[in-house]
């Protein structure tokens, strides 16, 4: 369950795979010159009540906080404190607030959180930056599946420089491949992949993350986080809930959010056959089981183990084939 607790960011990298248009963003803070879809938000009381009582917690693996930039959002280090009772809680995050004012709540809450950072190289200071990382992983609140994300542009090295800088440090850092709109150009999948603006036509669609809206109500996924008027499934803070289906027919395909890509899988209506499957796109398999559960336990071998799995999945990967792992 991925909860936006804010649409807004106080970073505007040039490369947000969160923007449809380049030239008109979906959504900011309320004074910057980005267009808001929908950014009405709860009070920390009402998250922490409605995340609490949510009857169906052990329907999902973990309990993301993320964004817009969790940490803007008022009541940011009592919301994540004080949420009781999933099995797993992470926050996804830019890391520009106050860690010691995290690690403080973790321990006076006793509760237990794994932070996954994204090092935003346009406006985070990298000093500062490897400093937090010090502290959270001195707390044992650092991930160790995901430690640091860095993302990797079409054309320019920087990515490859700071992840380097990052593992001299003794921070291990992942780097992504690049996934959105860019100087004007959309990239992330071939045309008869996912995001191809042709691809308009009728498919079977399911998510593996149900995403939250700000104002609380359940969506199907990303895309919808983004969209005023979509179907929900109650509301978190309102405890008001219905079935939600494992898998939809949407007729906009081509025109899904590329943050939901990774997370989603489409097919056909005639056969069922796959057209696309995102990397963390994830069946309820005993593998796959196997591996929420390594990432739950936040075991300090991961983040080798998940870069050997990069490396060797990078390799048997054939020409021309979508890639779906990461750089690393």
């Amino acid at each position: 369950m991925d909860v936006s607790l804010t649409r807004s960011c106080n970073y505007d990298c040039s490369y947000c795979n969160q923007r449809q248009e380049l030239d008109q963003p979906m959504f900011d803070l309320s004074e910057s010159r980005r267009k808001i879809v929908s950014n009405q938000r709860r009070t920390g009381a009402e998250w922490i009540a409605g995340l609490n009582a949510f009857p169906f917690k052990n329907d999902y693996n973990k309990l993301i906080f993320s964004g817009g930039e969790p940490s803007l959002h008022a009541d940011f280090f009592d919301i994540v404190s004080q949420v009781k009772g999933w099995r797993c809680k992470m926050i996804v995050t830019n890391l520009s607030f106050d860690v010691e004012k995290l690690i403080a709540a973790c321990r006076r809450e006793k509760t237990r959180i794994i932070v996954q950072p994204s090092f935003h190289f346009e406006f985070a200071d990298f000093e500062e930056f490897t400093g937090k990382l010090a502290k959270l992983r001195a707390a044992s609140l650092l991930s160790n599946f995901i430690p640091v994300s860095i993302v990797h542009l079409p054309d320019l090295s920087v990515g490859h420089e700071f992840r380097e800088k990052f593992r001299q440090r003794g921070f291990n850092a992942s780097l992504y491949r690049f996934e959105g709109y860019y100087k004007g150009k959309f990239s992330y999948a071939p045309l008869d992949g996912y995001g191809g603006i042709k691809e308009t036509k009728e498919v079977l669609y399911s998510s593996c993350a149900q995403s939250v809206k700000p104002n609380g109500d359940i969506v199907y996924c990303t895309t919808d986080t983004y969209t005023e008027n979509c179907v929900n499934y109650g509301n978190i803070c309102d405890q008001r809930f219905v079935a939600i289906p494992q898998e939809i027919t949407v007729t906009d395909y081509g025109h899904r959010h590329i943050s939901a890509a990774s997370w989603t899988r489409a097919r056909q209506l005639a056969d069922g056959q796959v057209i696309w499957q995102g990397k963390n796109y994830r069946h309820r398999t005993p593998l796959n089981r196997l591996r929420n559960l390594l990432e739950r336990k936040n075991l300090a071998w991961l983040a080798t183990a998940k870069h050997l799995a990069n490396l060797l999945q990078n390799k048997m990967k054939k020409t021309g084939d979508v890639n779906q792992t990461n750089l690393d």
